[in-house]
């Protein structure tokens, strides 16, 4: 009797560390989301920003930016930053090395956004954005300093 206890126990102990195991493993194994939503956001998260903007509103810009805008407020700081101008840009995001902010209105700080790490998204993104450069003009104006045209 006592070897068929034994066995039972030994069966029953099997099952259960292979229940908990897999319960366990489904905790570690959940990735964050591709895509997130968010209201509260800083340029200085993301590294190397290219900034598509249909409209931008006043942000202070990393001197290492580059930007593609349609219209800006008044008082932007453009000093020092490589800015182009495009008039048929649509749309409204931040791309950086390794992720993007989609923003749903003015890239302004706090506007509602989506950040996304999703590869197929920051391809496309990074298309359009070097597609859009590459079409834009310099931007000359008072506010810039016109030594970003290479």
């Amino acid at each position: 009797m006592d070897v068929v206890a034994f066995i039972i126990g030994l069966i029953i102990g099997v099952i259960t560390i292979g229940i908990a195991i897999e319960i366990g493993m489904r905790r570690v194994n959940k990735t964050q989301p591709a895509t997130r939503p968010t209201h509260k956001w800083s340029i200085e998260e993301i590294a190397n920003p290219r900034i598509l903007a249909e409209n931008m509103g006043a942000l202070e810009l990393p001197k290492n930016a580059k930007v593609v805008v349609n219209e800006y407020e008044n008082g932007m700081t453009l000093k020092g930053i490589e800015v182009k101008q495009h008039s048929g840009i649509r749309g409204n995001f931040i791309l950086g090395d390794d992720r993007a902010l989609i923003l749903s209105g003015p890239i302004k700080q706090d506007e509602l956004g989506i950040w996304t790490v999703e590869k197929e998204m920051l391809e496309k993104l990074n298309r359009y954005f070097n597609e859009s450069w590459e079409k834009a003009t310099p931007l000359l104006d008072d506010e810039s300093d016109n030594e970003h045209s290479h």
